[in-house]
């Protein structure tokens, strides 16, 4: 799913769950406290995606597995936060991403897909030391609600995080529509609440539905393609952030803030 089927879309799942927890004050202020997303925003975003793709691609028993558990455990040690605080950032990894592909994939998810996507983040929460997690999609999809209902309000630390994360956004749009970039950023979340929260400004309709019309002959040319032979991810890469490759042990802020 993440590598190949639904590359992009789970790409832009992972992103808007990495914004969605801005929306949740307690968790902004904890992360804004760290000082890792307002000084070294892209490097931030680029290692968080690096981190779960690379245990996708080689498997929680792998060496580069286990390296990046154990700095999920190490980097999340000393921050504050609650139970469920920890658990609802973990399962807006899967919600956001099936909830997209959902509403805007080019083909339906398949229920062992669905399935799969929860158990490899049911085993991810257990191996980073979360004591109760959802046993099910659907019961994670209820905590995820239910969570947001109860949590989801604007503050000046969300709002500010958003702002040093957009650029990290931005530059991968096209160079044209850059400018509206947070009303973009907006209408992928597709939810009033969330974007009040982030400071964002509600998309037109007009370019809600030049997104949702790009996303449907997206959709339609990608049904009829043939299907991608070569993984959106390669481990060690060159990206922005790492222009010539990067080594796990660059992953993660620096060792004295871990």
């Amino acid at each position: 799913m993440a590598l190949y089927d639904f590359a992009t879309d789970v790409n832009i799942g992972f992103v808007l769950a990495y914004f969605r927890s801005f929306a949740v004050p307690q968790i902004s202020e904890a992360l804004l406290a760290t000082g890792e997303i307002t000084q070294r925003p892209g490097k931030r975003s680029t290692d968080t995606g690096i981190v779960v793709y690379e245990i996708i691609t080689h498997g929680f028993d792998s060496e580069r597995g286990r390296t990046m558990v154990s700095l999920l455990r190490r980097v999340h040690a000393g921050v504050p936060g609650t139970d469920d605080d920890f658990l609802y950032v973990l399962i807006s990894l899967l919600i956001a991403p099936l909830r997209w592909l959902d509403s805007h994939g080019w083909r339906a998810v398949e229920p062992t897909e669905r399935a799969a996507a929860h158990r490899f983040f049911f085993e991810l929460g257990q191996r980073i030391g979360l004591e109760i997690i959802p046993s099910s999609y659907d019961e994670a999809a209820v905590f995820f609600d239910d969570y947001e209902a109860s949590h989801v309000a604007p503050s000046a630390a969300g709002i500010a995080l958003t702002t040093s994360a957009l650029p990290a956004f931005t530059i991968k749009l096209p160079y044209l529509v850059r400018r509206w970039d947070r009303e973009i950023l907006g209408a992928l979340i597709g939810d009033v609440r969330v974007s009040v929260a982030l400071g964002l400004p509600s998309p037109a309709r007009g370019l809600t539905a030049a997104v949702r019309a790009l996303l449907w002959v997206r959709n339609l040319r990608t049904a009829h393609s043939a299907p991608s032979e070569l993984p959106v991810f390669a481990s060690g890469a060159a990206t922005t952030i790492y222009p010539t490759g990067y080594l796990l042990s660059e992953i993660g802020p620096p060792e004295s803030s871990r």
